[in-house]
This record gives C-alpha cells, structure tokens and sequence, in this order.
C-alpha cells in the first residue's frame, strides 16, 4: 500500500456524504480488483477497518501502518481482529461469521491481494478519519457499502438496505425510546434507524446502553453490518439480531433471543473447559516439578 497521508482525499463533507466517498471507493477498488460478484469479501474489509484499534496513540500513524502490510500480513491482522471481537462478544458470533468467515478457509493470493487493495482504497478515502472517531455515530458506512454493492446484483425489494440520516432522524426524533425499553424493526438492514434512535435518546440524555434493540432482516450481510455498528454506534449488548423473513416468521424476536441464549450458553461452556484443561496442565506441571525434587526411591512408580 502507498506510504503517505498525501493520498488520503481532503474531508470537507459531513459524515454521511464522507461515508458515500468511501463506500464509492470501497466498491471501485473491489470491482477493479475482483469482477467475482462477492459482496461479504469488500464489506468486510470496511468493517475491519472500522473494528481496528490504534495500539499506541503515540506511535506511527495507524493508516501508515495498515498501508505497508502485504496481503497475507492484512489478512493476518483481520483474522487477530475479528478473534478480538468474538471473544468479547461471543453474543454476536453467529451474526458477523458471514463477514469473516473467507479469512478463516485459507482464501486464494488473488482475493487476498483484493481485499488489501480495497483497503487500501477505503484508507485512502478517509476512513480512519469516519470510522475511528466521533463522527462514526453520524453515519452508517457499512450500510452504504452494502447498498452500494447490491445495486450491481440489481436484487430487486430487496436491494434497499440504507436509511438516510434526514429520514432515520425525522422518525427517531417523533418517538425517541425511552431506557429500559425494547425497539423492534422488523426490516432492520444495516441498523440506520437504530443510529438515530440512539443519537436521539444521547441529545435527550438517555442511555441507549439500556435498551433492548431487536431487529429482523432477509440479508445475513446487512444484519452482519448491523452487529458491527451496534458496537461502533455504542449501542449495547442488549441485541437480538435475526436473518429471516417477517412475513414468513412472525416470532422472529423469540428465536432471535434463542439463539442468544445458546450461542452464549456454547460460549460458557468453552470457556468452562478451557480452564478446567488450563488447571489440568498447571497441576500436571506442579506434579511433574515434585517429583524432579524427591528423592529417585521416593518417587512414584509408573506402571
């Protein structure tokens, strides 16, 4: 990747048309760079972008950073990424698996190298400077990207996954929740009004940690982006998200909720035994330490 914040373009628009000059960004590099038709692959390089961190605020510039890896090492670094995010939010697993599930079965050199060259795009653009501040509570970028990538497949009802600000303000602002309440939106797609709603509540001084944000939508990549933005939107860990269609599964919030319950529940479990054979070695270890310090006839037989 080129070596220099001189590529990146001058930022004067306001959050949402700074999100459309990356999203364009996003989908020119991925259709120049790969023509497969893929949509989870350049998705889920903004939502990389958007999950990473600054290790050391006072060391080299982040972009920098991210521009000199090769493809493998960007890889490389998605993969540490997206493990962080899982092992925080377990809860949100199965959601985001269709974002980064291409890292996790060995992916081909030439995707790859896509996948850093539209990085490399979105850098390029400004998104560190959207994504990895204040002004990411503004704007739905994943939402924008997706929208942006499913016009190509013209897959007709279904294309429309993103809710402009003015609209997304507008309804927020009419029935702002209250906390400790439960918002549904059985066409959730990216999350845009839940964006707003959150804004909302925050401008009138409530917490939007507090609430419990439901919702339904027939993509699993929009409802992927939308777990993602529920962390970089702050939203809480109160989510029940679930690929289905709500004409078809009208308790779509009931088996939403399920799935949390069990993901977290396998998550537990995991856990529970990674330590139980953390403290098997560490005591098999003591043992074996023992044994080194006893005298050769004090020493228990082996059979």
């Amino acid at each position: 990747m080129a070596n220099s914040k001189k590529n990146q373009r001058s930022i004067t628009r306001n959050p949402e048309q700074h999100a459309f000059a990356i999203a364009q960004a996003v989908d020119t590099a991925w259709q120049k760079a790969n023509n497969s038709g893929r949509r989870d692959v350049p998705l889920s390089v903004a939502a990389t972008l958007a999950l990473v961190g600054q290790r050391d605020p006072n060391g080299p510039d982040l972009g920098d950073q991210l521009r000199a890896l090769t493809a493998d090492e960007f890889a490389e670094i998605s993969r540490q990424i997206w493990t962080q995010l899982v092992n925080a939010r377990p809860d949100l697993t199965h959601l985001v698996y269709p974002l980064m599930q291409w890292l996790f079965t060995d992916p081909e050199p030439a995707l790859r190298q896509a996948a850093r060259s539209t990085a490399e795009a979105a850098l390029d653009a400004g998104q560190l400077q959207l994504t990895g501040t204040d002004a990411r509570y503004d704007a739905d970028l994943l939402g924008i990207v997706l929208t942006l990538l499913k016009s190509r497949t013209a897959v007709g009802a279904n294309a429309q996954v993103y809710t402009p600000n003015s609209i997304a303000s507008i309804l927020a602002h009419l029935n702002t929740p209250e906390e400790d309440t439960s918002v549904q939106d059985p066409a959730v797609g990216s999350g845009g009004l839940f964006r707003a709603a959150a804004e909302a509540m925050r401008e009138k001084g409530r917490d939007p940690t507090t609430v419990t944000w439901a919702g339904c939508d027939i993509d699993e990549l929009a409802i992927a982006a939308c777990a993602v933005n529920s962390i970089l939107w702050g939203l809480g860990t109160r989510m029940l998200l679930y690929v289905g269609d709500t004409l078809v599964e009208g308790d779509w919030a009931t088996r939403a909720h399920q799935q949390r319950a069990e993901i977290l529940h396998v998550a537990e479990t995991v856990r529970r035994d990674k330590r139980m054979i953390a403290a098997v070695r560490a005591a098999q270890h003591l043992t074996e330490l023992v044994a080194e310090d006893m005298p050769e006839q004090e020493r228990p037989a082996h059979e």
